[in-house]
């Protein structure tokens, strides 16, 4: 089953912004997810919404025609994508 990779944008600090090394990223996949969790994923990438907010998640998975992704606001996402992002440093 395909993995949703979920990257941290925005927030006080900003990790992530154009030309940075420090990222907050994570992977799960899909297949690990809960139904209830796999449900609010497919509602978010169905129901795309823009994000205005100073901090936001950026999911993506694979898709039919390529990589798509979504930004959603934290309290959109589910607490187990949540707890998979780590700080990274490329």
């Amino acid at each position: 089953m395909s993995d949703i990779t979920i990257e941290q944008l925005g927030g006080f600090v900003g990790p992530g912004g154009t030309g940075s090394h420090l990222h907050m990223r994570g992977q799960v996949a899909r297949s690990a997810l809960s139904e209830r969790d796999r449900a609010a994923v497919d509602a978010l990438f169905s129901n795309k919404a823009s994000v205005n907010a100073n901090l936001y998640y950026r999911l993506t998975r694979p898709g039919d025609g390529g990589t798509e992704s979504v930004d959603a606001l934290p309290e959109q996402v589910p607490k187990a994508l949540l707890d998979s992002v780590k700080t990274v440093l490329d």
